[in-house]
């Protein structure tokens, strides 16, 4: 019985872990949104997530979207990750992915008119809030070399929010590229989260 409550409390802290980096809250406080599971879907993750809105001040939900798999990988809505509020609170921003790195997508959802763009190749992880590029997303891809020994990089870019790239983060142009944002931020005196 004990091995039983002690995998319970486990699972139970995984799921916390997993779910405050699939969860994001309003700018006003008043909404959050989360990534949840939705069942167990198909072989590519059709219907197996939802991202839904959830009240702060009750037990008010909203669906916004389950999971759906597309081949074009701008088209993808399975694999969701990572939301995130855009600054007015009237956009959510989220990943989605299948098996290839190459193939995540960043998507914006329009609360109020229900509609999703794709916005970008790669993976939102924060939206800059201070400064002159307030607003603007960080957006990591997967890139290869052109050099003849090959290999891969992972950079971060700051990129607005119609997807068009800006600029690489200074530092980012290896397999860590995420490591680079923060000395940057600093450098910058701006925040991004």
């Amino acid at each position: 019985m004990k091995w039983k409550l002690a995998f319970s409390a486990v699972a139970m802290l995984m799921a916390g872990a997993a779910q405050a980096q699939d969860t994001a809250k309003s700018p006003d406080g008043f909404y959050t949104v989360s990534v949840v599971p939705n069942g167990e879907g198909d072989e590519n993750g059709s219907g197996a997530q939802a991202l839904v809105l959830y009240s702060t001040k009750g037990k008010v939900q909203r669906r916004l979207l389950v999971s759906k798999w597309n081949d074009d990988y701008s088209r993808n809505l399975a694999g969701l990750s990572r939301p995130l509020f855009s600054l007015d609170g009237g956009y959510i921003y989220f990943n989605s992915t299948d098996a290839s790195p190459n193939s995540s997508y960043v998507h914006q959802f329009d609360l109020k008119l229900n509609v999703i763009k794709a916005i970008c190749a790669g993976w939102a992880l924060r939206i800059i809030r201070t400064g002159p590029y307030r607003g603007y997303l960080l957006v990591q891809t997967h890139r290869y070399w052109d050099r003849p020994e090959g290999g891969s990089y992972n950079p971060v870019f700051l990129t607005h929010p119609s997807g068009k790239k800006i600029m690489m983060v200074p530092g980012s142009d290896n397999d860590d590229g995420e490591l680079a944002v923060d000395p940057w931020l600093a450098k910058m005196n701006w925040r991004a989260w």
